[in-house]
């Protein structure tokens, strides 16, 4: 899975200081729900993908601030950073797979608007100038915005198999698709095109409404906290949408 390779090719450090924060952070994870992921899927990711944090890699400088404000040269993030990270990617790695089944071949197959859709601008920046002015997001906002932002560079480059789509579309779309699974924005990650979201009624009925209107209010949410990244019951709500179809859960019923 394109997902699980990128998580194995990260750099990450083995020490033992690192390793028990790597272990706080899978048990933290692992005692939570994730409808669509198996307990396995989620400690390889966290895993993997904390320990790469830790290392400082997505954080693009040593010596980062800790939780309690002093700095710390062993790690490469907060915890409260750090988690909120590993918390979105978990998030969007279910979103993923959603959009895989519901959303993904509509806009391959009937976009009205080939070849760059709705990925027509650099939709991956989390926050431009005129947000951070107006919005004035908290300095956690702030900071992950920032490391999304590294972090889709490191995964992009990892997918980048297909050949860009130039300058005029955002920098992750190539020929054959999106590069980025874990890392999009929010406002990215998502938006509904109208075509999309009236698919998605057709195809599910009412239970499609509370899905489309939790993806509408994410993708126009105000980025003010770390929290205003994620739309609460977004995952349930496509679980019960594919369960009208027979197939509950739909998209892999958490054994991804």
């Amino acid at each position: 899975m394109p997902i699980d390779g990128w998580l194995e090719a990260l750099p990450g450090r083995e020490d033992r200081s690192a390793g028990r924060h790597v272990a706080d952070d899978v048990a933290l994870f692992a005692g939570r729900d994730h409808p669509l992921l198996s307990t396995r899927t989620v400690r390889h990711h966290v895993s993997r993908l904390s320990a790469h944090l830790l290392a400082g890699d997505a954080s693009g400088r040593s010596g980062s601030t800790g939780s309690s404000g002093s700095a710390n040269p062993s790690r490469g993030m907060d915890d409260g950073l750090r988690r909120a990270l590993v918390g979105y990617s978990l998030y969007t790695r279910q979103l993923d797979m959603v959009q895989d089944r519901a959303t993904k071949r509509i806009c391959r197959d009937g976009c009205e608007r080939p070849p760059l859709g709705c990925c027509n601008r650099s939709h991956n920046v989390v926050f431009s100038l005129s947000d951070i002015m107006m919005q004035q997001p908290t300095g956690r906002a702030l900071r992950m915005g920032d490391a999304l932002a590294r972090l889709q560079a490191e995964e992009g480059a990892h997918h980048a198999h297909g050949a860009p789509m130039g300058e005029r579309g955002c920098p992750y779309l190539t020929a054959t698709g999106c590069t980025l699974h874990l890392f999009k924005s929010p406002l990215c990650v998502h938006y509904l095109c109208p075509t999309v979201a009236d698919a998605l009624s057709a195809a599910h009925g009412p239970e499609a409404a509370p899905f489309v209107a939790g993806m509408r209010r994410a993708a126009t949410r105000q980025l003010e906290r770390s929290a205003d990244f994620m739309e609460p019951g977004l995952i349930e709500a496509a679980v019960r949408m594919f369960a009208t179809d027979g197939a509950s859960g739909g998209t892999g019923g958490g054994s991804a």
